[in-house]
């Protein structure tokens, strides 16, 4: 253990505080945690890492990595390069005071990852202290997943930077080279964040203008950029798009902290962020490879209906209308978009013909039994999953025409592409295979919007509970179907029809309102408004976890929701992954290199899910727990993914076990189950994990203690 004297003189060293502005900070957390608890040298210590310090490991070698930091790992003591900045943006606060946020993209000799600024310290970019290539040092950053979950370092009000001169950079002796670049190639997921290119411009195609959500005008300029490993589609944005209209063809540009998103077609376009940064007319030679624009890839021509494939681009298709939804309209980049699908068959199979804006007012006379013909359309998994096809600005279409073998079809003798409708359920019967339902139910609840980020801008989502007699169960609306239900309060009945139910988050079945659904508040007739909530008979609510002692655990206690705190002690051996259905959900079973579900049947590619076992020991008694999900793989500190490449790698499946032994074996944690019996003895199947900080636990059970000597 370090000395009070070897602690202060670190915290010296580290942050900008003088010995006096020290000393008082030691009093005064001794004064909160209760000096006949926290001595001078452990409230130092406690001081120290809240600032970010490595106690452990305090030469200059020593900090953290980028490629260790993990989403548990607290405190992050960084030494990084800046490789990008973000402006500063203001937001209002829910209390409506004035927020700042502004952010870096730093990089060391393992990865990159992004730094999130808020409010007081934005100041080091707004005001120009920290410049592209500094190398700096973060203390008191905390981790947390940001935009599309990666992790990211936020640095708040405790929090510090530091620009290392040369010669303190010199002495780190770490290369803090150039990140470097990815190829076009390499590029084959969406949703990859913080990317570098070095391209050769092939092709650039006009900027455009459009409208924004708050009115203003906005711009976009695509152009055709490649490598030696391929080509792709680059899309900038408002400034950017200004800055890129002059490129030629053959020019050679860098762009760094890019991200990658699906294009229309499914192809893979990389898009320039607001952090991005872009280098013009580099004196670099790139052996481009020969571009395909402009050059029409081989048309499929014309298939039957059952043999279209999700990876047909150029297909023409024949089919006797079915069926004709209504046409919905939504919002797209402030203006109003429209979509309207149809059912469309031909003696092979039925499937869903998808027409968009302009398309939409071609088929307004269309009507059950007319035979259309589309060609140069596309095919894309479907809302539910399956296939279905599109019209694209390329397609054409032709409505009855002559000669067509389609006329006399019996369209019920074609098997339906999409589910017959269930019908009205009691929600007590509802399944997870229920794909066309229509349920009503009291509402017992109403949760808050939640909004999240999609590749189009940002979605909304909310819940809400509803009961009927036999069960209650969650129903979930999704963007516009969300104002539908504004003025939806508790004690309400609402009907939907044609819904789908899914398995829930935490297992368990809810019903979700799709694009065909319809919503109905307060019914006329509803033999549900005058029951009374009270009377139902409804399915349990989870009980709130109570926190106990290990040793308390008995056969009274199978079904409990509990708590308990204590040190892992023991870890199973065997392998932490299972191959999962990414339908049902259920594990599969292999033989001969395939698949099977008893559910879903053959899986073509198995979802790998967490689930392995540890023991929990609080000195009262120990207990066996089962860890499932983001809970195994925040003890892991790694996904189920990448458990799974290490397996591979490795030809280990204990791997992922032995290699983090050290960061699970003595850790002290917080598990949330249900006590279950497994054989002879009690377990844990475990909801939830945390990873409590021992000082804070001190401090709570000295206030507990207090509280019952009062």
């Amino acid at each position: 253990m370090l000395t009070l004297e070897e602690t202060i003189e670190l915290i010296l060293k580290h942050t900008e505080y003088q010995r006096d502005e020290v000393l008082k900070m030691i009093e005064e957390k001794r004064e909160e945690l209760g000096p006949e608890v926290v001595n001078e040298e452990s409230a130092a210590m406690i001081i120290a890492r809240e600032l970010g310090i490595d106690l452990q490991q305090v030469s200059a070698k020593a900090r953290i990595r980028i490629e260790d930091i993990t989403e548990s790992t607290g405190r992050v003591p960084l030494t990084a390069r800046v490789v990008s900045r973000n402006p500063v943006r203001t937001f209002t606060r829910k209390d409506g005071g004035e927020g700042k946020v502004a952010s870096l993209f730093v990089a060391d000799e393992t990865g990159e990852i992004r730094v999130t600024l808020w409010d007081e310290i934005t100041r080091v970019v707004d005001e120009d202290i920290v410049k592209i290539g500094d190398v700096i040092q973060l203390r008191g950053g905390y981790v947390k997943k940001g935009l599309g979950d990666a992790l990211e370092i936020n640095m708040g009000r405790m929090s510090g930077i530091k620009i290392l001169d040369e010669y303190e950079v010199e002495d780190l002796g770490i290369d803090f080279g150039e990140t470097p670049s990815s190829k076009i190639g390499e590029l084959k997921e969406e949703k990859m964040y913080n990317i570098s290119i070095i391209a050769k411009v092939q092709k650039v195609f006009p900027l455009s203008t459009f409208t924004k959500e708050d009115g203003t005008e906005g711009k976009v300029l695509r152009l055709i950029g490649a490598d030696e490993t391929g080509e792709t589609g680059c899309v900038f944005w408002d400034k950017d798009a200004e800055e890129m209209e002059n490129a030629k063809e053959g020019e050679v540009f860098k762009l760094h902290g890019a991200y990658t998103r699906r294009g229309r077609y499914g192809n893979i376009e990389i898009h320039a962020g607001r952090s991005a940064q872009i280098e013009r007319e580099l004196k670099v030679k790139i052996d481009a490879v020969k571009s395909t624009v402009g050059t029409a890839s081989s048309p499929v021509g014309k298939k039957e209906i059952a043999d279209i494939t999700l990876e047909m681009r150029d297909v023409d298709v024949e089919g006797k209308v079915v069926q004709i939804f209504p046409v919905n309209t939504f919002d797209r980049d402030g203006k109003e978009g429209r979509v309207q699908n149809i059912i469309i068959a031909d003696a092979s199979a039925q499937i869903r013909l998808t027409f968009w804006n302009e398309d939409v007012d071609k088929i307004k006379d269309l009507k059950v039994d007319d035979i259309i013909g589309v060609q140069h359309v596309y095919a894309k998994e479907g809302y539910r999953g399956g296939v279905e096809i599109h019209m694209g600005r390329s397609a054409d279409l032709t409505i009855n025409p002559k000669g067509s073998k389609l006329k006399k079809l019996k369209v019920s003798a074609v098997s339906a592409a999409v589910p017959d409708p269930i019908g009205k359920k009691e929600l007590g019967e509802i399944s997870v295979d229920m794909r066309d339902v229509d349920v009503e139910g009291k509402v017992v609840r109403v949760f808050p919007v939640n909004t999240f980020e999609k590749d189009d801008g940002k979605g909304r989502v909310q819940n809400v509970v509803i009961a009927d007699e036999s069960a209650q169960i969650r129903l979930t609306f999704w963007n516009e179907d969300v104002d539908k239900i504004k003025t939806l309060k508790e004690g309400d009945v609402i009907m939907v029809t044609h819904a789908y139910a899914k398995e829930g988050f935490r297992g368990g079945v809810e019903v979700h309102v799709g694009r065909r659904a319809e919503i109905e508040i307060n019914p006329k007739g509803s033999r549900l408004e005058q029951l009374e909530l009270t009377d139902l008979s409804l399915q349990p609510k989870t009980q709130p976890a109570g926190r106990v002692l290990i040793g308390d655990i008995d056969e009274g206690s199978e079904g409990k929701s509990v708590e308990v705190y204590g040190i892992v002690v023991g870890i199973s051996q065997k392998s932490p992954i299972y191959p999962a259905c990414p339908s049902c959900r259920k594990k599969v079973e292999e033989a001969e290199g395939r698949f099977t579900c008893a559910v879903c049947g053959d899986v073509k590619e198995p979802e790998y899910r967490m689930l392995y076992k540890v023991t929990v020991d609080d000195g009262s008694g120990s207990i066996r727990t089962t860890l499932f999900g983001e809970a195994g793989e925040a003890l892991l500190q790694m996904t189920a993914k990448e458990a799974r490449e290490l397996i591979k790698s490795s030809g280990n499946s204990l791997q992922p076990l032995e290699q983090n032994s050290d960061r699970t074996l003595g850790r002290y944690v917080a598990v949330q189950g249900r006590v279950s019996k497994f054989k002879d003895s009690l377990d844990i199947t475990a909801s939830s994990i945390t990873f409590p900080d021992p000082v804070e636990e001190s401090k709570r059970m000295r206030e507990a203690i207090n509280g019952l000597m009062s």
